[in-house]
């Protein structure tokens, strides 16, 4: 091997662990750059190996990711940092999840408020002597009961953001739910009032196969775009 092979492989190796550290912190080659005072076009030539920073470049580099010149060099991440960076992942995973916990908790509070709002405020008519009529069954007879229907979809809503969002893929299962559960709310609001509302329902079937090919499109989109990126990163 000549020595603009040996040059070109080392550019090369560099490239690679200049991507794995930027990762690891968490950058994108723009915000990187904008640190650096480099374009993202510079960055992207330097994670690519076709050209590399000056050595006062990369010592400002290694101390923007919190590790040496070195370990940028030898690849090799400090096992704090390391674990430091699986911390900060699994963290971010657990605080997505628990906000969407607290916000179906706060749906459901929400909803058992306006229940008993209902029933206690509203209740099924007053007696002669203008008290309210205040019972579990007059509750269920007056369909307060159905808030809690209501409650199912705006959940499913939730879940459906939070997947997109944190998974960055289409669930069909909460898509699914948010079209039966609107469904079901409007078949129990009107039952009493239209008996045949219940063929409402026969609306639900284009509406899933609907579903069905939204989130695969979706899912293949976020697939592609996903690859793009990672070869943009490259």
């Amino acid at each position: 091997m000549d020595e603009q092979e040996k040059l070109a492989e080392e550019q090369e190796k560099l490239g690679e662990n200049l991507v794995k550290f930027r990762k690891l912190a968490d950058l994108t080659q723009s915000e990187l750059a904008e640190k650096i005072g480099y374009s993202n076009k510079t960055v992207s030539k330097w994670e690519r190996g076709e050209s590399y920073p000056d050595v006062f470049t990369l010592k400002k580099i290694a101390d923007i990711y919190g590790v040496t010149v070195d370990n940028i060099l030898g690849g090799i991440v400090p096992a704090e940092k390391d674990e430091f960076a699986l911390d900060v992942k699994s963290s971010q995973y657990i605080f997505k999840r628990g906000m969407l916990i607290m916000a179906c908790v706060l749906l459901f509070c929400i909803t058992l408020i306006v229940f008993f709002l209902l029933t206690f405020l509203v209740g099924a008519g007053t007696t002669l002597d203008g008290s309210i009529i205040i019972s579990a069954i007059s509750a269920g007879n007056y369909g307060y009961w159905t808030l809690f229907i209501y409650n199912i979809p705006l959940d499913a809503v939730a879940v459906f953001i939070f997947i997109l969002v944190l998974h960055k893929r289409a669930d069909q299962w909460s898509l699914s739910l948010i079209i039966w559960g609107v469904l079901m709310s409007i078949h129990l609001s009107l039952m009493q009032y239209e008996p045949l509302i219940a063929l409402i329902y026969l609306c639900g079937i284009p509406f899933q196969i609907s579903t069905a090919a939204f989130c695969r499109y979706v899912n293949i989109f976020m697939r592609s775009k996903k690859q793009e990126d990672g070869k943009q990163a490259q």
